[in-house]
């Protein structure tokens, strides 16, 4: 395997909130793989840009090397204080090349739009004329075991495999980044999706405890999941159903199965305007009387799509698994978890089983075009990046497995918040996912101290990755730069 290995000019000058230690440790460990100097055009300028691969040894404890973490950037020469994108998804066990070829990256992977279309074996790829690198340099980072990072045999894997142990070497990479390209003093922005978004939340507060100096301005949260435990479908989690109904108003409404002409955007604000009602409900359980049951049946028939018999016969509830096997169970199909646009054969036999998701055709598509892209920009085993490592059922979220354990991930972030004048908050949920919710985004912020000039929630009309669909792509392009440029210096 050819490596080309260079160290960066700029480490030879370390910033002060690196111990000598450190300072050594990042001179002669930060191994680049693959440079090259690009240009493309963005909102019609001409704009050159730097493509670098590279790899940072990370640690589970002082004094060791265990792990390796990834990043692959895009920058623009410039003053040190132009802003700074780091970019993750989640999995856990993903490595950055959704966001990279789907939003964000100065390539995007170009997916067929119609969800009932037949899926070619790979996405043609173009160059990104929304990528927001005009505005911020863009470094999407790999975790340990993800992309071409490793996790070494004798390294302690509960570390890496925890929520404070991902977030940390994650935070000891992007710290490298910076220091390696003198950029110590730039503005921060950090933009995780799904499980990225708790891993966001834990790098703040990292990155904070490493070096408060950093200048930490903006969180982005792409399909959040920092209120999953409050919104997790456990069986007495009544919260969770009221606030799932805004999702399941919209696909009903997207698949025909309202009984009323409708828009799927105006059904989620109808279903959730009856939350409380129907929350109301479920907390009187069996001492709800016949009347009201009846009533809350047929609303929920109303905007579900879902008979009002199913609501009866099981103390009007459904989970989102059983939704995706119910509304079209008559069309003999399956709803798709990450993007209920997209369906899938219900297969003979399956009972309520929902077998493979639909959607996933389209993040491979994503997975095989990385791997295409790596190759153009010079690294010469791009075959070798693992873009999903299977291991989240290993995966650490609290702190040990008493009951009364937290999981206050909006709670590290509104800390970190408070501390922080300078820094906002982003959220942005698609419409017809049924993983992370829209009503859950909403209780989120109904249920958090933020003030509302902290923070921007905003709603696509896709799945979990919205930026799949062409027209939510553009609308987030759109909200970004508009995010970005409100922290801007006045």
């Amino acid at each position: 395997m050819t490596m080309t290995r260079g160290l960066i000019a700029a480490l030879l000058a370390m910033s002060s909130w690196m111990t000598p230690a450190d300072a050594q440790d990042r001179r002669t460990a930060v191994e680049v793989r693959a440079t090259r100097d690009l240009v493309t055009t963005i909102h019609g300028r001409t704009l050159a840009y730097t493509a670098e691969v590279g790899l940072v040894p990370v640690s589970s404890r002082p004094g060791t090397t265990d792990a390796t973490a990834g990043y692959i950037s895009y920058s623009v020469a410039g003053p040190t204080v132009r802003p700074v994108m780091f970019i993750f998804n989640g999995g856990p066990g993903a490595a950055s090349a959704y966001l990279q070829m789907g939003a964000l990256g100065p390539a995007r992977a170009r997916v067929p739009q119609d969800p009932a279309a037949m899926l070619p074996m790979a996405a043609p790829v173009d160059a990104n004329p929304q990528a927001p690198l005009d505005l911020v340099d863009l470094v999407f980072l790999d975790p340990p075991g993800t992309g071409f990072s490793t996790i070494d045999a004798k390294a302690d894997r509960t570390f890496y495999q925890s929520v404070t142990g991902d977030a940390d070497a994650v935070s000891q990479l992007a710290r490298a980044w910076l220091a390696a390209h003198g950029r110590t003093n730039a503005p921060i922005y950090i933009l995780g999706e799904s499980y990225g978004t708790i891993r966001a939340a834990a790098m703040v507060d990292a990155l904070r405890a490493q070096d408060p100096a950093l200048k930490l301005r903006g969180v982005v949260l792409l399909g959040q999941a920092l209120n999953m435990i409050e919104t997790s479908q456990r069986p007495d989690n009544i919260v969770t159903y009221p606030v799932s109904l805004p999702t399941l108003a919209a696909i009903a409404c997207y698949h025909r199965k309202r009984s009323t002409p409708c828009d799927p955007a105006a059904s989620a604000r109808e279903a959730a305007a009856y939350g409380p009602i129907y929350l109301d409900a479920l907390y009187r359980g069996q001492a709800l009387d016949t009347a009201m049951r009846d009533a809350v049946a047929t609303k929920l028939e109303t905007l579900s799509g879902i008979p009002k018999t199913y609501y009866i016969a099981h103390d009007l509830r459904i989970s989102k698994e059983q939704f995706r096997v119910e509304l079209l169970r008559a069309e003999g199909k399956v709803l798709g978890r990450y993007d209920a646009r997209y369906t899938a054969p219900r297969a003979a036999g399956a009972g309520d089983s929902v077998g493979p998701d639909a959607f996933s055709p389209v993040s491979e598509l994503y997975g095989k075009a990385i791997i295409d892209h790596l190759a153009t920009i010079g690294v010469s085993d791009a075959a070798a990046y693992k873009v999903i490592v299977r291991g989240e059922g290993d995966w650490r979220y609290g702190a040990g497995d008493s009951p009364f354990n937290d999981w206050p991930f909006m709670a590290r972030l509104e800390k970190a918040m408070a501390a922080t004048p300078g820094l906002r908050l982003f959220v942005g949920t698609g419409l017809f996912d049924l993983t992370t919710t829209v009503g859950a985004a909403d209780y989120l912020f109904a249920q958090s101290s933020l003030a509302p000039a902290r923070y921007r929630n905003e709603r696509y009309p896709a799945g979990h990755v919205f930026y799949s669909d062409d027209v939510s792509w553009r609308k987030l392009m759109r909200d970004l730069r508009a995010f970005v440029a409100d922290g801007a210096p006045r």
